[in-house]
């Protein structure tokens, strides 16, 4: 095994002894990164791999590109028929390959204001992209359809 390869394999086996959360953010980093970092027996065959073995040229493929995308909040007040809604619109922002925040606003009187008085009044749940109101279902379902939704979040 080369000497880089042992780096990697000990910084491999050390990132797998991480706690919780922050083995769980490196193995993400990792893998986000190509997996630079393996075990011994990985490091290995990728080696036994690029220098022929099989017959097949390697070429580095760059990553695809990750499109940046803008904040997306759907704020609700905790009310049976508003958690139905709240579903409806993750619904329609995951098909669209957006990621989102749901965020309770029950307890908080001037998140509420807020809410209301950005929206124009709007009945919640309301989604909200880089704080802009796009508006509840209807709304949303409609600038979905048109491109539009895109358009505001991925620019």
């Amino acid at each position: 095994m080369a000497f880089g390869d042992t780096i990697r394999a000990k910084a491999f086996a050390a990132m797998q002894r991480l706690p919780g959360r922050a083995a769980e953010l490196a193995n993400k980093a990792n893998e986000a990164l190509g997996r630079p970092l393996a075990d011994a027996y990985e490091l290995a065959d990728r080696r036994a791999f690029a220098h022929g073995r099989g017959n097949v040229d390697v070429v580095a493929q760059p990553a695809p590109k990750q499109r940046e995308q803008a904040p997306v909040i759907v704020y609700f007040v905790d009310r049976k028929e508003q958690s139905r809604e709240v579903g409806k619109l993750a619904d329609i922002l995951t098909a669209n390959g957006i990621v989102f925040t749901v965020t309770d606003i029950t307890e908080d009187p001037a998140a509420q204001f807020a809410v209301r008085r950005d929206s124009k009044g709007l009945r919640l749940p309301v989604v909200f992209v880089a704080g802009e109101c796009v508006g509840g279902r209807e709304q949303l379902v409609n600038a979905a359809s048109s491109g539009e939704l895109e358009k505001k979040v991925f620019g």
